[in-house]
């Protein structure tokens, strides 16, 4: 099944490689061309090669781990096998109550059979058997995730590219290098929690490459916010980035309150600051930016827009390093 679904996307991606002008179906005299076939399916093939790449991440981990395995028995002058046995004997060799009481561990263990659920005793040969095997799974799961975050580990398979999604002509402000070829835009929301809690990830990031990345910030949400607007009019004063930067920062509900004190520690001329954030310009300005974000593909915040194409696998810095470098290259 897997073979057959790669044959059939190579097939798609080479015949979507030849002219764009052939004919691919006629309506009434009327063509439908390759060209046009491509792009209203250019979403579904990227899809499929998304899944393609899943597929292959989950297997590499899982080869990873292996090998991780295979090493630290080979330590013991003993096979995988041998290895995890001994350990879970180890681990099991202990109070039994304080081990399910630690992993929160019921006495009476559910079980499905044949698609029915049914309890079984502790006190039981299938009650032993059931909560054995839970704590071996949990007793190997935590060996293998142990040695798979202690170890130093390269992967040089990276996720398909999206088709693109140019945002640069919306309302985007940049910092770190002007000049530099590659670009990392964040679609983000100031009221929302996921958001702020990027917004760490992203001065880490920030802060390892803004000597060689163009980074944006576009506003995205529901509807533009207040706080949304007020950097917008807090911009017409070159003092984007500082409203940004605080407003990200502030634990509190950035009301107006909050706002109006803010633009007076930066010194801002509030009249006319105050004229631009009620202004109807500024909100129409916002809200068409948000319908046009929309129209592109972003759906959620935080999204993030690396060279003109989407992220959607992952926020950790780990991955979006190792993207960055690969685009670096």
């Amino acid at each position: 099944m897997k073979q057959l679904l790669c044959i059939s996307l190579l097939l798609l991606l080479f015949s979507c490689s030849h002219a764009n002008k052939e004919i691919v179906a006629e309506v009434n005299d009327e063509t439908i061309l390759l060209s046009d076939l491509s792009e209203a399916s250019k979403q579904e093939l990227f899809d499929l090669l998304n899944m393609a790449y899943e597929i292959k991440s989950k297997v590499l981990d899982d080869l990873i781990k292996k090998k991780l395995l295979d090493k630290e028995a080979k330590k013991q002058n003993m096979t995988a096998e041998q290895y995890l046995e001994l350990y879970v004997d180890m681990r099991t060799g202990t109070n039994l109550d304080s081990i399910k009481a630690f992993y929160k561990l019921a006495d009476n263990q559910v079980n499905i059979v044949r698609s029915q659920l049914y309890g079984s005793s502790p006190k039981t040969m299938e009650g032993e058997l059931t909560l054995k095997n839970k704590l071996r799974s949990i007793f190997i799961q935590q060996l293998v995730d142990s040695l798979y975050s202690k170890a130093s580990i390269k992967k040089y398979i990276f996720p398909p590219k999206q088709p693109k999604c140019v945002i640069t002509d919306l309302c985007v402000y940049y910092s770190g290098n002007m000049d530099a070829s590659v670009s990392f835009i964040v679609a983000s929301d100031f009221t929302c929690e996921r958001c702020v809690a990027f917004e760490r990830t992203l001065q880490r990031i920030y802060d390892k490459y803004k000597d060689r990345v163009k980074f944006g910030f576009v506003s995205f949400g529901d509807s533009p916010t207040l706080s949304a607007l007020a950097c917008e009019a807090a911009g017409r004063q070159n003092k984007f980035w500082d409203f940004h930067d605080t407003i990200f920062a502030y634990e509190g509900v950035a009301d107006s309150t909050y706002i109006f004190n803010l633009a007076r520690s930066k010194n801002l001329d509030m009249m006319r600051f105050k004229r631009d954030l009620l202004s109807s310009e500024n909100y129409e300005m916002l809200d068409k930016t948000i319908n046009d974000l929309v129209n592109r593909g972003i759906f959620a915040t935080p999204t993030i827009i690396i060279n003109d194409r989407l992220v959607y696998m992952t926020n950790s810095y780990e991955e979006l390093s190792r993207l960055l470098e690969y685009e670096l290259q």
